[in-house]
């Protein structure tokens, strides 16, 4: 399951009430001003995605199309909506995750070549900066854990 908010009523809320279906499009770094340009309030019938220079394909199992540009898709469908005061969340079933090869380290994504974006809000947006690695401890393994025997 995935979840998204939109705060009012939006293009994406509408489309997503109609088809039943959408996609998230992760937002990476190389991908910055497209991004934050898709946030204009452009005309109902007029694409977005067309108006900033990007591009569209077909998902692999909804009829919704993903963002070409984009590192990652994760193609859902609907499962149902909350409105909370002025803003609808909208939950998804993952039906599909699509990432591209150059994003893959081995048989997993690689987060310096996904370079995902974060919007902190208003105009200020946030990179992924310095990752941490900790490997977690099994509790077998943890200080002072005694096996019992029976």
């Amino acid at each position: 399951m995935v979840q998204f908010t939109s705060v009012g009523r939006k293009d994406s809320l509408n489309n997503v009430e109609a088809t039943r279906e959408f996609v998230v499009n992760f937002a990476s770094e190389p991908l910055f001003e497209q991004v934050n340009a898709t946030g204009t309030n452009f005309p109902a019938g007029i694409s977005e995605f067309e108006a900033v220079g990007l591009t569209t394909e077909p998902s692999k199992t909804i009829a919704v199309p993903r963002v070409t540009e984009s590192p990652v898709a994760i193609e859902c469908t609907l499962h149902t909506t909350l409105e909370l005061g002025d803003s609808t969340v909208v939950i998804g079933r993952v039906r599909h995750v699509a990432i591209a090869a150059e994003a893959m380290d081995g048989d997993h994504p690689d987060i310096h070549r996904l370079r995902p974006l974060a919007r902190l809000g208003r105009n200020e947006w946030s990179t992924i900066g310095e990752v941490l690695d900790i490997t977690r401890i099994r509790y077998d393994d943890w200080p002072g854990h005694y096996q019992h025997s029976d």
